[in-house]
């Protein structure tokens, strides 16, 4: 299975009766589903479709890049109107609202006019004004409305939550672990070990730790295209860091956040306390620091 360098290898679930792993495209990255449990071929396989369906819903509702999401039509209509929104969508703006005030700013997806014109985004012809942040977007139980003209990049994030629909599709009743590169789920964690592709390495060199959690997370901003790049939204400059934040968390969109935080914040250990995760930062010489 190809999957991003320096991303997170998951050890797969443990063996039993029968097993079953599928690999699908999905979220600009590839994904992997394994699920072992004693259950027939017909039902793994039903499971494991679920699961991937569900990602393909999430992907279809959050993508930046499709110009028909739920994503872009609020960003071309909500600084005219309130927009209604699934939960699903209510759910992910509502966390990063949480972390955006927690952190200070430094996770804010606010950050997409930069990101578009600096051309790593596709430009739907939305509103472009580079100097809003995560406060100008107002939430009620069902609705979303911005204050003024902005647009929104839910990339730092939405991964982290399709993976958590998928391992719920799945169910906690059987072994199920989910890959979607540096995103990972796995429903019988305790005791697993995971190998972390270490910065630089091309993926060739693995740091193992033992599982802290259900879910971890993995970014770095300079192993990729220059098409990957991660904004501080304080300045609006890629970070040039040559590590990598890797964080457990009782969910996917959680870590997948956090590690955003943990890569930018100069002291991110009060806000990774705050959400019960456990964050590390990988050197290039393999150096592991725990945040």
């Amino acid at each position: 299975m190809h999957q991003p360098p320096d991303g997170n290898v998951g050890a797969g679930a443990a063996p039993s009766v029968n097993s079953i792993r599928q690999c699908r495209p999905l979220l600009g990255t590839y994904v992997e589903i394994h699920i072992a449990a004693d259950e027939d071929d017909d039902a793994l396989l039903n499971r494991s479709l679920a699961a991937f369906d569900e990602i393909g819903r999430i992907q279809r509702l959050m993508s930046f890049h499709d110009p028909e999401s739920e994503l872009t039509r609020i960003n071309q209509t909500a600084h005219l109107e309130a927009v209604e929104i699934c939960h699903d969508l209510w759910h992910v703006l509502s966390f990063a609202r949480e972390l955006y005030l927690k952190s200070g700013g430094f996770f804010d997806p606010t950050i997409a006019p930069e990101l578009v014109r600096r051309g790593l985004l596709p430009d739907h012809g939305s509103a472009l004004e580079c100097g809003s942040n995560l406060s100008s977007v107002l939430l009620t139980e069902n609705t979303v409305k911005f204050s003024k003209p902005l647009q929104i990049d839910l990339g730092g994030i939405a991964k982290g939550y399709a993976v958590d629909r998928a391992i719920t599709i799945i169910g906690d009743d059987v072994d199920a672990t989910v890959n979607a590169g540096g995103d990972l789920a796995m429903t019988r964690w305790q005791g697993r070990d995971v190998e972390i592709r270490t910065p630089g390495s091309g993926g060739r060199d693995t740091v193992t730790m033992p599982m802290e959690n259900r879910c971890l997370a993995t970014s770095a901003a300079y192993f990729l295209e220059d098409q990957h790049v991660i904004l501080d939204p304080h300045d609006r400059l890629p970070f040039a860091g040559k590590q990598s934040a890797s964080v457990f968390a009782s969910t996917c969109m959680v870590a997948d956040a956090l590690t955003k935080v943990a890569l930018l914040m100069p002291d991110p250990a009060a806000v990774l306390w705050n959400f019960d995760a456990i964050g590390f930062i990988i050197g290039l010489e393999d150096v592991v620091k725990r945040l």
